[in-house]
């Protein structure tokens, strides 16, 4: 009986040797797997995120001050100072903010005398965000001041100095003939360039800016 429980004994150590066996090796096996066979991870990491990420490519911001001074549509208008017939000196920056509309004209042009009265109506019904600058080109003061009087011309401010200084002006803004008119938006760009009687038959122009 001892003989047989000896025997039975023997055999279920051997058992155990061999099962620790197994799973040892097993451990090991697994261990080496996960070293040397592991795929590698599908996560990039943050240092290869910064050497493949490209750099940003940020466009040029154009700023008002990049447009170019000139007295064509989409350019600056070129500022300027010139007393009022109330002796006020008026600057062109001083309007920024507001629709401006430069009409040179003079009491004695035929055809500045017709379109008058529309742009006279016109400031006046979309004030305060248009505001008209008239740079009268008469050879007197008294003769633009006794015109504008006689006809009741409130909304325009009538610009002058003296002859010298109203055409001056008119000559850096072109010259040519008379009436002549310019639509200058809040920024100071010029939108219009042209007869005063076309803008009055197409208010979309100033409409659209305010």
């Amino acid at each position: 009986m001892s003989a047989k429980l000896n025997r039975v004994q023997r055999a279920v150590s051997a058992l155990l040797m061999v099962a620790g066996v197994v799973a040892v090796g097993f451990l090991v096996y697994a261990t080496l797997d996960r070293l040397f066979f592991a795929e590698p991870s599908t996560q990039p990491s943050a240092e290869s995120v910064a050497e493949t990420q490209p750099a940003l490519q940020q466009e040029p911001v154009v700023t008002p001050t990049d447009i170019q001074t000139g007295i064509r549509i989409g350019q600056r208008a070129p500022n300027f100072r010139l007393p009022s017939l109330d002796n006020v000196d008026v600057s062109l920056s001083d309007h920024l903010g507001s629709v401006v509309i430069l009409d040179f004209w003079a009491s004695w042009c035929g055809p500045c005398k017709l379109t008058m009265p529309g742009i006279e109506q016109l400031a006046q019904s979309m004030a305060p965000d248009v505001v008209l600058l008239g740079v009268s080109l008469d050879r007197k003061a008294t003769d633009a001041s006794d015109y504008l009087s006689a006809n009741n011309y409130d909304a325009i401010i009538a610009l002058y100095g003296s002859y010298t200084l109203a055409y001056n002006l008119f000559q850096d803004y072109g010259n040519g003939g008379i009436p002549k008119t310019f639509v200058i938006d809040r920024e100071g760009i010029i939108r219009y360039v042209g007869h005063p009687g076309e803008l009055l038959r197409s208010l979309q122009v100033i409409e659209a800016l305010i």
